[in-house]
C-alpha cells in the first residue's frame, strides 16, 4: 500500500480542540504579533527564531503553574514552492528568565511541535502548542513563542524566504502553586517504535484530582514515519510511502492503593497520514471528563495510545530536544464550569 495524500483536516482539527480546550479554561492574557515576521530556512535545522511581539513577561512564586498555549502561530513560503520542495518546520514555546538567561540546568524549558510542510498539498502550517511552565523558583520570567524551518532543498545558493503571518499569539492562564494541574514528558529512552498493525501505550502518568468538576487530560505526541534507511529509525521498506496513525488518550479510573475502579474511558480518536513528504508529525489529543464519570473513584491513570494503522514503522519520540524543550509531554488540569 502506498499512500499519496495528507489529510490536512486532522491537523486543522486538532489545533480547534487546543483552541477549544483553552477557552474553556477561562480568557487569558495574550501578546499578538503586530506584523507578519518573515524569516529565512536552513539546511539544517538551526537555532531558534523568536516571533516578535509574542512575548509574555509575567513575575511567579516557586512552583506556580502557568498554562501556556498558542492561537494562530503559522507558517508559510513567501513565494510559492513546487511539489517536492518540502520544508521542516519546528514550532515552540520557550522561557526563560526575565534577564534573558536560561533556567536552571535540567530545568523544562517548553515545549515543541513539529511537520513538513509540503507543497503543493498544503500552502501552510498552524501549530498546535500547549505546555505547562513550572516555575523553578520566586521570580520574574518571560516565555514566547519561536520557529525554525529547514529543508535539503537549500543547496547551491537557492534560498526559501517563510513567513509568520501577522496574529500569531501565546496565551497563559495561571494557577496557584496547589492548584490541580500536572505536567509530566516522555523521558529519554522511554520512546518506542510501533510496528504496521500494533498499538502503542505510552505517556502514563496518575492524577489525583481533589478539586473542581472538570478534568482535562492533553498527551501531545511527537511522531516520524520510520521511511527505508531512515536515520532515526529502522524497519521501513519502500513498499510504503508513510504511515498511517491513530491517536488517543485513555483514562483509567483507580483507587487510592492503584486496583482498578471501573472500566477505561477512551478519547476521541485522531487519524494522521504521514507521508514521507510530511515526514513527522505532533498529533495533539485531549480527553475531558466531569469527576461525576470517574464514580467516586479518587485517582485516574492516563495514557496515551499510538496504534499502527498501516505502513511502516512509526517512531514516538521521547527526551529533549535542544533547550530542554520537550517532544512527547502531557498535562492534567481539574477546573470548575
Amino acid at each position: 500500500m502506498r499512500f499519496r495524500t495528507i489529510r490536512a483536516a486532522v491537523a486543522t482539527a486538532g489545533a480547534l480542540v487546543l483552541t477549544l480546550a483553552g477557552a474553556a479554561l477561562g480568557t487569558a492574557p495574550a501578546n499578538a504579533a503586530s506584523t507578519g515576521f518573515e524569516y529565512e530556512v536552513t539546511r539544517n535545522a538551526g537555532a531558534y527564531l523568536d516571533v516578535p511581539g509574542t512575548e509574555i513577561a509575567f513575575d511567579a512564586a516557586a512552583g506556580e503553574r502557568s498554562y501556556l498555549w498558542s492561537r494562530y502561530f503559522a507558517t508559510e513560503p513567501v513565494d510559492a514552492l513546487s511539489a517536492g520542495d518540502n520544508i521542516g518546520n519546528t514550532f515552540a514555546v520557550r522561557c526563560r528568565n526575565a534577564d534573558g538567561t536560561a533556567l536552571p540546568t535540567a530545568t523544562e524549558a517548553g515545549s515543541y511541535w513539529a511537520a513538513n510542510l509540503v507543497p503543493t498539498i498544503e500552502n501552510k502550517l498552524t501549530s498546535a502548542l500547549r505546555w505547562v511552565f513550572v516555575a523553578p523558583a520566586a521570580g520574574s520570567y518571560t516565555c514566547r513563542l519561536s520557529i525554525v524551518s529547514y529543508s535539503s532543498i537549500i543547496v547551491n545558493g537557492r534560498t526559501v524566504t517563510m513567513r509568520v503571518p501577522a496574529g500569531a499569539e501565546l496565551a497563559r492562564q495561571t494557577y496557584p502553586v496547589y492548584t490541580d494541574i500536572s505536567r509530566w514528558t516522555l523521558l529519554a529512552g522511554s520512546g518506542t517504535t510501533v510496528a504496521r498493525g500494533t498499538t502503542a501505550t505510552t505517556l502514563g502518568y496518575t492524577v489525583t484530582p481533589t478539586a473542581g468538576n472538570r478534568l482535562s487530560l492533553y498527551q501531545d505526541a511527537a511522531l516520524s514515519t520510520c521511511a527505508a534507511g531512515s536515520s532515526i529509525c529502522s524497519g521501513g521498506t519502500e513498499a510504503y510511502d508513510g504511515t498511517v496513525v491513530e491517536t488517543w488518550v485513555e483514562a483509567q479510573p483507580r483507587n487510592a492503593d492503584g486496583s482498578l475502579c471501573g472500566g477505561p474511558i477512551a478519547g476521541p480518536v485522531s487519524r494522521w497520514d504521514i507521508t514521507n513528504a510530511k515526514h513527522h508529525q505532533s498529533a495533539a489529543n485531549t480527553l475531558t471528563l466531569t469527576t461525576a464519570q470517574l464514580g467516586g473513584c479518587t485517582q485516574v491513570r492516563t495514557t496515551l495510545k499510538v496504534r499502527n494503522v498501516d505502513g511502516n514503522p512509526v517512531k514516538i519520540h521521547d527526551g529533549y530536544a535542544s533547550g530542554t524543550i520537550a517532544a512527547t509531554h502531557g498535562s492534567a488540569i481539574t477546573y470548575t464550569v
